[in-house]
C-alpha cells in the first residue's frame, strides 16, 4: 500500500469507506493498522464491526484497546458481550479498558 498514511486512514473513516479501512488494517506496520482500526469506529458498517471484533482476540494489546474504542463510538449494543470476555485479559490496561467500554455501551443502552 504505497503511500498509505493514517491521515488518509482517518479521511477513509470520515468517508466511510470501510473496505479500504478492512484493507489497511492488514497491514504490517503498526501505526497504520490502529489508524484503520480507530477509524473503523466512525462507519457504522457490517464488515468494518465483524472486523473490530475479531482484533479482540489479537495478541497486541495495543489492538485490543483500539478496536474496543472503536466500537465504543460505534455504540453498537451487539459489541457488549465480545468486550465483556476482555474483562479477564492478562494485561490490567485491557481489563480495564474493557470494564470502561461496557460501561459506557451499557449506559447508552439504558437511554
Amino acid at each position: 500500500m504505497f503511500g498509505l498514511t493514517e491521515e488518509k486512514i482517518a479521511r477513509w473513516g470520515e468517508k466511510g469507506k470501510a473496505a479500504k479501512l478492512v484493507k489497511a488494517a492488514g497491514s504490517r506496520k503498526p501505526g497504520i493498522r490502529l489508524a484503520a482500526i480507530r477509524a473503523m469506529g466512525k462507519v457504522e458498517d457490517e464488515h468494518t464491526f465483524n472486523y473490530l471484533i475479531t482484533c479482540l482476540r489479537d495478541r497486541s494489546s495495543e489492538v485490543k484497546i483500539a478496536a474496543m474504542e472503536a466500537l465504543d463510538a460505534l455504540g453498537n449494543k451487539n459489541a457488549v458481550e465480545h468486550v465483556k470476555s476482555l474483562v479477564k485479559d492478562t494485561d490490567e490496561k485491557v481489563a480495564d479498558k474493557a470494564r470502561e467500554i461496557l460501561r459506557s455501551l451499557n449506559l447508552r443502552e439504558s437511554h
